[in-house]
């Protein structure tokens, strides 16, 4: 069958040409017959000699045939060519379609300007669609001064006609108030003329209004009525509101199972608003049977139409692992997946995944340390955890202008334990205890410093350095405090206090280093054992207080725990 007619209102004007034998020449019916019966070239040989000499609906079919490649090889510039004799005859088709091809660049140059005039053109005589892409062109400003008010009369001729993208764009403009005073009920009132030829974005928008009680009385059975209309219609956004009613509650019974059910719809039609939905329930096992596998995967779908929380979700379940009885049900820790899904959620502009990336960078988790990245994103972060975090880092790394009392070539007024244990690891010490947990860990450094044994160092429960102590093991040796307090003073110089006698019983020198660090070297009795000790007093003062609060490092304050909440309550 021949079917070179648009799917519009110039659709109609077409059929009535052929049908009614609008054009007197029997050489035109003759290609409408040939063409039917699909030989094109020969309608193409008909209708050739009839454009030439002007006539309007063969010149406009004989465009449409070079546009579609019908019968002669599709060349836009002749199609154009065509379209533009017929439209100078007012031949409203060729003007709808000769301003899309400006609107497009197809055949002609790109021209917004020419688009308008030709719009106008047709629109002028009526063509509800031309009308409605003429307001478009108002509405943004494209080949023609922005103007709303011009842009809502030709919506307004439009929609009169009965066109539903233009009664549903009405309903927007007095929505918004976008141009024009705002009117709820103006908007109703074209949102219903959409919804009562069953177009399920009218349906959708109209129960919007009696969901939310704008220009009605807020109705929430009628809203989901009308939700389920539009759902019905395969309507994606619809299906996605109606499983939201079912599972907030809204105005009916929590009823997870039918959530689920729509939220399913929803997402098989790609929405992934849905998708995200439906693998939350998934995770909790809320309406479905609960499976880590398949919410995974409704959250891989969901990301990968850039959805910043499933990228967010999906780096939770990495960064923490998931740990089920069926070992199929269980995640293995993926900091490198939690990384790249954290990033992705952060540039998508979710600010909770600001503070996670930033936790990871901070602790070289999946990536390479990288303070100032970490500090940059935990800077823009929401969570009360995160600001905390920033304030400890801004303060380290203003620390390191001034910091100058190294080991293990780390300023350790301004170290954490990681990097503290990275540079330990370098120098092959032995670990004798480290753990996270707890508030030291412990090195046997005798392979490396003659002489001594162990090296303790402790930490604040934010892992900041707080000492660092060398023990030096003496028995009935004296003067080994002395030959240790040399050592430091062909380092630091001089100290700055000294107690006890050096021959004999306790004593002890300390230095105040430049940068606030205070060593000190101190001597048991009898057994003459000597202590070297780094401290940074104020990071002391902290860990002193931390451990009134609890012995154990692990303990989160009550503060910290709020927010803790928070976090793991999103999903």
């Amino acid at each position: 069958m021949f079917t070179f007619f648009r799917f519009t209102p110039i659709m109609l004007f077409l059929a009535a040409t052929f049908n009614a034998g609008a054009s007197s020449h029997a050489e035109f019916n003759a290609g409408y017959d040939a063409a039917q019966s699909g030989n094109y070239k020969r309608a193409v040989a008909l209708w050739t000699p009839l454009a030439e000499q002007g006539d309007a609906s063969a010149q406009y079919t004989l465009g449409w045939m070079f546009e579609s490649g019908q019968g002669v090889p599709q060349n836009y510039k002749q199609a154009a060519f065509w379209y533009t004799k017929a439209a100078k005859q007012g031949d409203v088709a060729a003007q709808y379609v000769l301003a899309t091809m400006y609107n497009k660049g197809n055949g002609v140059p790109l021209d917004n300007l020419q688009a308008v005039q030709w719009f106008t053109k047709a629109a002028n005589q009526g063509d509800a669609v031309a009308q409605f892409k003429l307001g478009v062109h108002f509405q943004k400003g494209s080949g023609v001064e922005q103007d709303y008010k011009q842009s809502l009369v030709w919506f307004t001729k439009a929609a009169e006609q009965g066109h539903l993208t233009s009664q549903i764009n009405l309903g927007k403009i007095y929505q918004s108030g976008r141009g024009i005073k705002l009117d709820y009920k103006k908007a109703i009132e074209w949102y219903e003329k959409a919804a009562n030829q069953n177009n399920a974005l009218g349906l959708y928008h109209l129960a919007f209004m009696y969901e939310h009680g704008r220009g009605v009385l807020q109705d929430l059975l009628k809203a989901k009525s009308l939700y389920l209309q539009s759902a019905n219609s395969q309507y994606a956004p619809s299906a996605y509101k109606l499983a939201e009613f079912y599972e907030q509650g809204k105005g009916i019974d929590i009823d997870f199972k039918r959530a689920g059910k729509w939220y399913k719809r929803s997402a098989q039609k790609g929405n992934s608003g849905a998708q995200f939905k439906l693998g939350n329930l998934y995770k909790e096992g809320k309406g479905v049977r609960k499976n880590i596998r398949t919410a995974i995967d409704w959250y891989i779908q969901a990301s990968n139409q850039d959805h910043a929380l499933a990228h967010y979700q999906l780096g939770v379940i990495y960064e923490k692992g998931v740990v089920e009885k069926q070992k199929s049900q269980s995640v293995n820790v993926n900091y490198k997946k939690a990384l790249q899904h954290f990033k992705q959620s952060s540039q998508l502009g979710y600010l909770r995944a600001h503070a996670r990336l930033a936790y990871l960078y901070e602790n070289a988790l999946g990536t390479e340390i990288d303070i100032d990245q970490a500090v940059a994103l935990y800077q823009q972060a929401t969570q009360p955890w995160a600001l905390e975090r920033y304030q400890i880092l801004t303060s380290q790394l203003a620390c390191f202008d001034t910091a100058t009392t190294q080991l293990f070539s780390v300023n350790i007024a301004c170290t954490t334990r990681q990097i503290l244990r990275e540079k330990i690891k370098e120098q092959k010490i032995i670990a004798i205890d480290e753990n996270i947990n707890h508030w030291s860990d412990t090195y046997f450094t005798g392979a490396m410093i003659p002489g001594s044994s162990q090296l303790q160092i402790t930490y604040s429960r934010e892992d900041l350095f707080v000492s660092a102590e060398y023990t030096f093991v003496g028995r009935n040796k004296p003067a080994l405090i002395s030959q240790v307090k040399n050592k430091l003073v062909e380092r630091y110089g001089p100290p700055t206090t000294q107690s006890g006698e050096v021959k004999e019983g306790p004593a002890s020198f300390e230095w105040v280093l430049e940068d606030g660090i205070h060593l000190s070297v101190s001597r048991a009795w009898p057994d003459t054992t000597t202590f070297v000790l780094y401290t940074s007093p104020e990071k002391q003062k902290t860990q002193e207080a931390q451990q009134l609060q609890s012995s154990d490092k692990t303990f989160i304050p009550p503060e910290q725990q709020a927010g803790a909440k928070i976090e793991s309550e999103l999903f």
